[in-house]
């Protein structure tokens, strides 16, 4: 009877033991009438699920201006910041109505509205990472413009083009930049939704993005200038792995149990310079990956999740990345402000 007393206490302490060491990134946590309970991966996701909007949430509100359609020229610095100016000619905007083009009278005022690309954390926050079908992007600098007038949204006549000149005060500016623009759903979305169609792509015009030189306040300034006759998502970026026959890593993340591809979103930034990839959920192995990362490079993971009304997020390092890299991510609850001030620094 004693002995089998000590047999059943050591069963009972190894037990203890066990469970003690079970890594707990494997083991799901209950919550009480709580949405993280959903463990359930979406062979495909919809557009009210959480990763697609959390952008909504994210996002700022555009800087706008009321622009003079009739004056010969006009000089557009929404935000009254100097590090961005849009200039456009008189008579240059048409509408689009029923797949019909029509001019604009060059009368009365047009509203614009404008968002920068500037950190790796817009990447983010805006769900339009630095990267095509094939190849990660190193972004100089971006933006979204919108045009409207009398509630109708303006493009601008074939043939004619505005100037947007960037300066981005953190980083010189590059003499191997292209121009990009994002391709979007049609009719494409407002600026702060998610768009499953969209996708940076390069100009036709494969010419590098000429710099301006400028004197503000005393001091020499630089920039890019960009000549186009197109609106919404434009950006100054460059191909950092155009062939598929580069050295690339394959990066797998998986999170816990409670975070699935329909609250989260997987990033993958690369330190030192303007680079974000979003990996793509894989719902076999309930894991999120990407091939177009360099082997070498340093990367910091990032996942955002938002279950319920409350953000989640987790981060890693990997100082030299070799393939393949299988991370594991296991997300803590973030207020909002607090994982906006992480992506401004980002």
């Amino acid at each position: 009877m004693i002995q089998h007393s000590k047999i059943t206490s050591t069963i009972a302490v190894l037990l203890l033991i066990a469970s003690c060491t079970k890594e707990s990134s494997q083991e799901f946590n209950a919550y009480s009438n709580n949405p993280l309970n959903d463990t359930v991966w979406a062979t495909s996701l919809r557009p009210n699920d959480a990763a697609n909007t959390m952008i909504t949430d994210l996002m700022p509100p555009p800087d706008t201006a009321s622009i003079d359609l009739s004056a010969n020229e006009t000089e557009c610095k929404p935000g009254n910041s100097d590090s961005l100016k849009i200039i456009f000619s008189k008579g240059i905007f048409t509408s689009v109505e029923n797949g019909v083009s029509t001019p604009v009278p060059p009368t009365g005022n047009a509203l614009i509205q404008v968002i920068r690309i500037r950190r790796n954390g817009d990447l983010i926050r805006f769900l339009r990472p630095s990267q095509t079908t094939n190849s990660a992007l190193e972004l100089g600098g971006g933006v979204f413009i919108r045009i409207t007038k009398d509630g109708k949204e303006l493009g601008i006549k074939q043939g004619e083009n505005i100037r947007i000149r960037l300066m981005e005060t953190d980083a010189v500016p590059r003499t191997d930049m292209r121009r990009f623009f994002g391709t979007e759903t049609t009719p494409p979305p407002i600026f702060n939704v998610f768009d499953p169609g969209f996708l940076w792509q390069p100009d036709n015009d494969n010419s590098p993005v000429p710099l301006f030189f400028d004197v503000q306040n005393g001091r020499n300034t630089t920039g890019y200038e960009i000549r186009t006759n197109r609106l919404r998502w434009v950006s100054v970026q460059r191909l950092l792995n155009p062939s598929i026959s580069v050295d690339r890593s394959r990066v797998t993340v998986f999170l816990t149990p409670n975070f699935t591809n329909k609250t989260t979103n997987v990033f993958a930034v690369i330190v030192s310079q303007k680079t974000v990839v979003k990996l793509d959920f894989d719902y076999n192995s309930r894991s999120f990956r990407t091939d177009l990362l360099p082997t070498g490079a340093q990367i910091r993971l990032v996942s955002v999740s938002k279950i319920g009304k409350d953000f989640y997020m987790a981060e890693s390092n990997i100082n030299r990345l070799s393939t393949p890299s299988i991370i594991k991510l296991e997300p803590g609850k973030v207020s909002q402000d607090k994982l906006q001030t992480f992506l401004d620094n980002l």
